[in-house]
């Protein structure tokens, strides 16, 4: 697995958790225990977030940083399967 698959996995499994933990929320707001679970994954997704794009740029065109030229369509997209 390279670096960038590492990154994007780890990318993908903390939005999964997010997922899974807002789903629960909605049933169970008041549940303490979830909520603390909730804020230490949307850390985590942020942290997997910022990594990647530190590395292999924005997961999202809103996220990108375009001075004068439009970028986002000259790197490999982030789903890409590609080998770096």
């Amino acid at each position: 697995m390279t670096q960038r698959q590492k990154l994007m996995r780890d990318v993908q499994m903390y939005d999964f958790t997010l997922l899974e933990a807002t789903e629960y929320l909605d049933g169970h707001p008041n549940d303490p225990n979830a909520l603390a679970y909730f804020k230490t994954q949307q850390q985590r997704y942020q942290q997997a977030v910022d990594a990647y794009t530190a590395r292999f740029g924005p997961l999202q065109s809103k996220a990108g940083d375009y001075d004068n030229t439009w970028t986002w369509v000259s790197d490999p997209w982030p789903w890409e399967g590609v080998d770096q």
